[in-house]
C-alpha cells in the first residue's frame, strides 16, 4: 500500500472471493465453524461456577418460583439482563438447562466469529475469513467462558463494529442498546463510536438513532425497579466491593493475568509466544494500512478505555473479563500469519510462492496446539459438585447455608444460600468492601457455613464464630480441605 512501505499480504492469494459465489462462500464459512461445534460438544459438561448462578435463576423461574436465586428473595444478582432472557428462552425450548446453556454459547460463539470475519476480512479472499474462524473457533479461552454472557458480548461487539464500518447507524444504535443490556462495559465501545463519529463528521449523530437503545435500557431499568426494588443489579457493587476489600490483591489487580497462561495455552510457551508475536505484527501493520484503519483505531481506543475501567477500580481479574483482548488477538494473529510470508519474501527477495510457506507451516501448528487444549473435556469442579450433592442429600430443604463460592454448590445442593461475598444477598458486598469481614453474621443467621481448610481470608467471620462457640464442626462432613460448621443450639448471641 502507498505510504506504508508494506504490501497487502492478502492481495496475492488466488482463492475465490465471496463475490464470486455468495452461497458457496457462506456455506464454506459455516463449515469452518464445525471444529468449534465439535469442541463445544466435547466440553458439554463444563460448568463454570458463576455460570450456574445464572442457571439457578433460570431454573427457579421455569419452576414458577420467580426470577430469583433464593425462593422468595427478590434480589438481582444477574450481571446480564439480555443473556438471562436468552437463557430463559433456551430453557423453554430445551428442558435440560445444562445442554441449553452450552448450545446457546456455541451458537453465539460461532455467530460472533462469522460477524467479525465479515467485519475485518470482508474484502479479503476466502482463505483469510476461514482461517480466522478456525483459529478463534478452536482457541481454548472461549470455551472457558461458556455459560457466561461472554459469547453474546463478543457477538454484539462485532455487530456494532460492522454497523459502524458500513455506516448503518440506525442498526448501530439498536445493537448498542443490546450491548449495554449484555454488559455495562459496552458503554466504552459506544463512547468510542461517538468520538469517532464526531471526528469524522464534525457533528453529533441524528437524535433518532438514540431512541430505540434508550427505550431498551429504560424498560430494563424500570423492570428491575419494579421486580427487584432497584434499578441496577447488585453485581456491579459486588465487584467494586471485592476490589476495595483487597482480598483479591492490591494495586492494578487486572494486570495479574499470568494464571491464564496455564488455562489457555497449557503452559506451552512456544504457543503463547507465537500467538502474541503474530498478533503484534498483525496489529502494527493493520493500523498503518488505509483499509479499515478507522476500525482498528476504534478497537484500540475501546481496549484502552476498557482497561482503564478495570484497572482504576481494581476489579478482580476474573477470566471472562478478558474476552475483548482475546478475540482481537485472534483477529490480528490471523493478519500476522498472512503478513509473515510476504514480509519474508520482500526482505530476502525470495520467489513469491514462498510467501505461502509460513502460513502453511504455522497455521496447522496453532490449530493443533489450540485443539489439543480445548479438547480436554472439562466438567464441574468435582469437590464443589460432590459437596453440593452431599448437602442436598443430608440437609433439610429449608437449611440455610453460607459460603463464598455459591455457583456449583448452590446449583447441586438446591438449598437457600447466603453468599458471604454479597452477589445474591443484600448488604454483604458493602461489608466486604468496607473490610468488615465478620459483619454479615450480625444480619444473617445461617444453619451451616461451608469454609475452606485452611480458611480463606473471606471466611474470617465464620472462623471467629467457631472460636466463639457459636458454631461447631459437623462430624458427618468428611471432605478434605473443607469444613462444614453447624450452628450450636445453645449458642450465645453476638
Amino acid at each position: 500500500m502507498r505510504g506504508s512501505g508494506i504490501s497487502d499480504p492478502f492481495s496475492s492469494l488466488s482463492l475465490p472471493s465471496k463475490t464470486e459465489n455468495n452461497k458457496s462462500y457462506f456455506f464454506i464459512s459455516l463449515c469452518c465453524c464445525l471444529p468449534l461445534l465439535y469442541l463445544a460438544w466435547v466440553n458439554r459438561h463444563y460448568q463454570l461456577d458463576d455460570a450456574l448462578i445464572y442457571l439457578r435463576y433460570v431454573r427457579n423461574f421455569l419452576n414458577g418460583e420467580g426470577l430469583v436465586y433464593n425462593e422468595g428473595v427478590y434480589f438481582n444478582g444477574l450481571t446480564s439482563s439480555l443473556y438471562s432472557y436468552l437463557l430463559i428462552l433456551a430453557g423453554v425450548l430445551i428442558s435440560d438447562l445444562q445442554v441449553a446453556t452450552i448450545l446457546l454459547a456455541a451458537l453465539l460463539h460461532a455467530s460472533a466469529l462469522l460477524v467479525l470475519s465479515e467485519t475485518f476480512f470482508a474484502k479479503r479472499p476466502l482463505a483469510a475469513k476461514c482461517l480466522f474462524i478456525i483459529l478463534a473457533g478452536t482457541f481454548p479461552y472461549f470455551f472457558l467462558t461458556y455459560g457466561m454472557e461472554t459469547p453474546l458480548f463478543i457477538l454484539l461487539i462485532g455487530l456494532s463494529l460492522y454497523c459502524y464500518q458500513i455506516e448503518k447507524f440506525f442498526w448501530l444504535g439498536l445493537f448498542s442498546g443490546l450491548l449495554i443490556l449484555t454488559r455495562a462495559e459496552g458503554i466504552f465501545l459506544i463512547a468510542t463510536f461517538l468520538g469517532g463519529y464526531l471526528i469524522k463528521y464534525r457533528r453529533l449523530p441524528d437524535y433518532r438513532y438514540f431512541i430505540i437503545p434508550l427505550i431498551f435500557i429504560a424498560v430494563n431499568l424500570l423492570f428491575n425497579k419494579w421486580y427487584y426494588g432497584a434499578f441496577l443489579p447488585a453485581t456491579g457493587s459486588a465487584k467494586l466491593g471485592q476490589g476495595q476489600s483487597g482480598l483479591w490483591g492490591d494495586g492494578w489487580l487486572f494486570l495479574d493475568f499470568g494464571y491464564l497462561s496455564r488455562l489457555i495455552f497449557g503452559a506451552n510457551h512456544f504457543y503463547l509466544f507465537t500467538v502474541l508475536t503474530l498478533a503484534a505484527l498483525g496489529f502494527s501493520t493493520s493500523i498503518r494500512l488505509p483499509e479499515n484503519r478507522e476500525t482498528h483505531f476504534i478497537v484500540l481506543a475501546f481496549l484502552i478505555s476498557y482497561s482503564c475501567f478495570y484497572l482504576l477500580l481494581n476489579i478482580p481479574n476474573y477470566h471472562w473479563y478478558y474476552a475483548p483482548y482475546f478475540i482481537f488477538m485472534m483477529i490480528y494473529c490471523t493478519e500476522g500469519l498472512f503478513l509473515t510470508g510476504t514480509s519474508l519474501v520482500a526482505i530476502f527477495h525470495a520467489p513469491r510462492w514462498l510467501s505461502y510457506l509460513p502460513l502453511l507451516l504455522l497455521a496447522p501448528v496453532l490449530i493443533y496446539w489450540a485443539s489439543g487444549i480445548s479438547a480436554r473435556a472439562r466438567e464441574p469442579f468435582k469437590p464443589y459438585k460432590d459437596i453440593g450433592i452431599w448437602l442436598n442429600q443430608n440437609t433439610e430443604q429449608t437449611t440455610q447455608i453460607a459460603m463464598v463460592e455459591i455457583g456449583i454448590i448452590g446449583w447441586y445442593s438446591n438449598r437457600p444460600i447466603i453468599d458471604i461475598l454479597g452477589l445474591v444477598n443484600p448488604l454483604n458486598a458493602r461489608f466486604i468492601g468496607e473490610r468488615k469481614f465478620a459483619e454479615w453474621l450480625k444480619h444473617y443467621s445461617p444453619d451451616l457455613i461451608l469454609i475452606h481448610d485452611p480458611a480463606w481470608p473471606h471466611e474470617v467471620g465464620a472462623v471467629n464464630a467457631l472460636a466463639a462457640g457459636r458454631f461447631e464442626p459437623d462430624p458427618r462432613f468428611d471432605f478434605p480441605n473443607y469444613r462444614l460448621l453447624r450452628k450450636m443450639l445453645t449458642a450465645q448471641p453476638p
